[in-house]
């Protein structure tokens, strides 16, 4: 395997050994070949890692993440992408608007299935303030002086949504009026869990710090609040076919009920 032209053929051999299931290995390779296809560099890089993580599922579901989001940005128009591409700092840096961006991809995840049968009491209560602005904070660390600095703050768990990031930048905003320098290498998370809102195709929540080294200028940060995985066209065609699915799966029912041959 070489840096010009990485192949995951190892990473899957591996995943393979220790019990990964085909279609999660299908999709590893899919997204090499699209993040190759796009021209992003460092690929080589973030196969070893996954590699290396294979054997701790949710370490290498982490890594995995940073290529994800990669890709979302090559898909939303962003250039020169770059993953891993040092030991220290963010894990991505790309060019919008002939402007550098660095991202940092954290991911938060549940330590239970939360989709498995269980009593509703097993679900995990909403997260904490204080654990969100932990997960901020010890984050710092790796954004770059003097550079516009983007976490993505990516859940995986029903304990973390959007609705809690909004209370927790309740908290983080007074903080930044009272002392600007607590988060001053910060201009701005970017909070998903993935999904899509049905209502409006939105996918990505920016939470902006105007008070930072480096505030996002409004044409970035626009663009970063419209950023989407799927085409929106494909998207928006998608939820028209469920919903008049769904419309006339409920006719049929109805017509079922009050049907006195039924």
């Amino acid at each position: 395997m070489t840096q010009n032209n990485p192949t995951p053929t190892k990473l899957c051999n591996k995943m393979c050994q220790v019990g990964y299931k085909e279609f999660k290995i299908e999709r590893v390779k899919k997204l090499v070949d699209e993040l190759q296809q796009h021209g992003v560099q460092g690929i080589g890089t973030f196969i070893q890692k996954l590699t290396e993580r294979v054997t701790n599922e949710q370490e290498y579901f982490d890594i995995l993440m940073e290529g994800r989001f990669a890709l979302i940005l090559a898909r939303n128009g962003f250039s020169q992408i770059q993953i891993e591409y040092c030991d220290e700092g963010p894990d991505l840096k790309a060019t919008y608007n002939r402007r550098t961006v660095y991202f940092e991809v954290t991911r938060r995840h549940s330590k239970v299935d939360e989709w498995a049968e269980q009593s509703e009491d097993a679900l995990p209560p909403p997260d904490d303030p204080e654990n969100i602005i932990g997960r901020i904070q010890g984050k710092m660390s790796q954004l770059r002086s003097g550079e516009v600095n983007i976490l993505v703050f990516w859940s995986d768990t029903v304990a973390v949504l959007e609705s809690e990031m909004v209370e927790a930048f309740k908290y983080i905003y007074q903080e930044i009026n009272c002392n600007p320098g607590v988060y001053g290498k910060l201009s701005g998370v970017l909070f998903t869990t993935g999904g899509v809102n049905v209502a409006n195709l939105k996918q990505f929540y920016l939470f902006m710090n105007d008070k930072a080294s480096k505030p996002l200028p409004i044409r970035l940060a626009r663009k970063l609040e419209s950023l989407c995985e799927e085409d929106r066209g494909r998207l928006q065609r998608k939820f028209d076919a469920l919903s008049i699915a769904m419309r006339e799966l409920c006719d049929s029912r109805a017509q079922q009920n009050n049907d006195p041959k039924s």
